[in-house]
């Protein structure tokens, strides 16, 4: 009888990966998967009428991904191509505000006159492009953290040293958890990594001490301080391509 092997998740090598590097896996993937999408559009897609309406209607980018266009567009020279985009994002933008200012009526508040205002033509009318490929691929890597024991090969990459999903990350893991046990399993990784950090942020606060001033932080308890932001707001977007 052939003993058949059972089928890895899709993303089961690329999470594995990503555990290799310290920080949220979940927000390394979204980084790299949004980057890539970038790219991709500046360099092949910045024409494409049907993406070009998607994004029209986003109004372009989030703030942070905006902001990563930009760096994307520096390491490809594609400032041709966000010149494009933007001259077609503040043209409709253009015509949004005449719309909304158009809409302004007067109105009464119990401070005396007011105005009514229609914000609703001024906000995005669909997600941020980037943000909705990059949270595809963190559902993914959640799910199959959901469902790793900490024996498993997923398992035991995820409780290495600084290592963990985000506060964010965490909250749409539960968000989607299945059973109880999904859900501890996504609370433990995250509260074992928050007990490793603050270890080595009350041990960085310590030597800080005149007391102990002749004893060095080690480069853990060095960059604590910044990785705590990072644990609670997730990991910062990468200024250049990710590895």
């Amino acid at each position: 009888m052939v003993r058949r092997t059972a089928r890895l998740p899709v993303g089961y090598h690329d999470l594995l990966r990503d555990l290799g590097q310290p920080g949220c896996p979940a927000c390394l993937a979204a980084h790299r998967v949004a980057w890539r999408y970038l790219d991709s559009l500046l360099w092949e897609y910045v024409n494409d009428p049907d993406i070009r309406g998607r994004t029209r209607a986003s109004h372009g980018f989030c703030r942070d991904h905006a902001l990563m266009a930009i760096d994307v567009a520096n390491e490809q020279a594609g400032a041709l191509g966000m010149a494009l985009l933007y001259e077609d994002f503040l043209r409709h933008l253009r015509d949004e505000v005449i719309r909304a200012a158009g809409a302004i009526r007067p109105g009464r508040s119990r401070r005396g006159s007011a105005l009514r205002i229609d914000l609703t033509h001024l906000r995005p009318h669909q997600a941020c492009p980037a943000c909705a490929t990059g949270e595809q691929v963190a559902r993914n890597y959640l799910r199959i953290l959901a469902t790793s024991t900490p024996d498993s090969e997923i398992g035991r990459a995820a409780w290495q040293l600084h290592r963990g999903v985000c506060l964010p990350h965490l909250v749409a893991g539960l968000g989607a958890a299945r059973s109880r046990e999904e859900a501890d399993l996504l609370l433990d990784a995250y509260l074992r990594g928050e007990e490793e950090l603050r270890g080595e942020l009350k041990e960085y606060l310590r030597k800080q001490n005149w007391q102990h001033h002749d004893e060095r932080p080690t480069p853990g308890e060095a960059t604590a301080w910044r990785r705590a932001v990072y644990r609670v707001i997730g990991e910062p977007a990468p200024r250049k391509p990710p590895r």
